[in-house]
């Protein structure tokens, strides 16, 4: 039996665990892809935002039941994370930068998730929210070079900065990763952030934190909050009257 999106819903229902597993080991095949590709370095950490930014506005729409929509968010969180662990392993991040970035990926994680499970009651598709979680990623790429030039721009780049997963991940791995992304070969040809706008990087997760599970709460509450019944509709045909004629 498909869901009111039309997408056949994953594992047993009320089996939170089934639905649970099948994220976990999708998202863990793709982590564990991104580990081989990219490496231990930052770049695996800023991958695991993509990748949750993809997976769970397109995975949580197949089902809805909060539990198992929890447990879809939870399964794509651990596999990043448990990838994400391998850096401890290696020396290259500490125990206490590791939970930090991964608590980033949670609410963020819970935030996407809540809002495609919201838009999908008025008929927008989750892959919309999947390319705002990605623009929202992204905005020093498309967003910092019109803010140029323009009295508020630092203050504006402040803002959001403080507020990204991107910013706020190194931010938690700034003594392990002492390089700004922005400032990395790749990223430094497409944003003009540091160069023409100042800037400093987070050294707090907690507004980052804060404003996703805001979100997350908030867009949580409206997606299963339920609707009023409809009001029985009258019937075709008016029933026959039962009393008696007189003739």
């Amino acid at each position: 039996m498909t869901s009111g999106t039309g997408i056949l819903p994953v594992g047993r229902p009320g089996r939170p665990w089934y639905v649970l597993g099948s994220s976990f080991f999708l998202s863990l095949i793709f982590s564990a892809w991104f580990a081989g590709v990219i490496g231990r370095n930052l770049g695996l950490f800023l991958g695991g935002l993509v990748l949750a930014s993809l997976l769970t506005p397109l995975l949580i729409v197949s089902q809805e039941a909060l539990p198992r929509r929890l447990s879809i968010v939870g399964g794509i969180v651990i596999a990043i994370a448990i990838v994400w662990l391998g850096c401890v392993f290696n020396d290259t991040i500490t125990l206490w930068e590791w939970s930090r970035a991964a608590r980033v990926l949670l609410v963020f994680a819970f935030a996407i998730g809540a809002v495609a499970a919201l838009l999908v009651r008025i008929r927008i598709p989750p892959a919309v929210v999947a390319i705002l979680a990605l623009a929202w990623l992204s905005w020093p790429i498309w967003l910092a070079p019109a803010l140029r030039g323009r009295a508020s721009a630092e203050r504006t780049v402040a803002m959001l900065v403080a507020a990204n997963p991107t910013f706020a991940i190194q931010g938690a791995l700034f003594k392990s990763f002492n390089v700004p992304w922005a400032q990395y070969r790749i990223a430094y040809r497409l944003t003009n952030i540091g160069d023409d706008i100042p800037y400093t990087m987070p050294t707090s997760i907690v507004r980052c934190v804060i404003l996703h599970g805001v979100v997350a709460i908030i867009a949580l509450l409206a997606a299963h909050w339920p609707l009023k019944a409809q009001s029985a509709a009258p019937p075709a045909h008016p029933p026959a009257d039962q009393s008696p004629r007189s003739t």
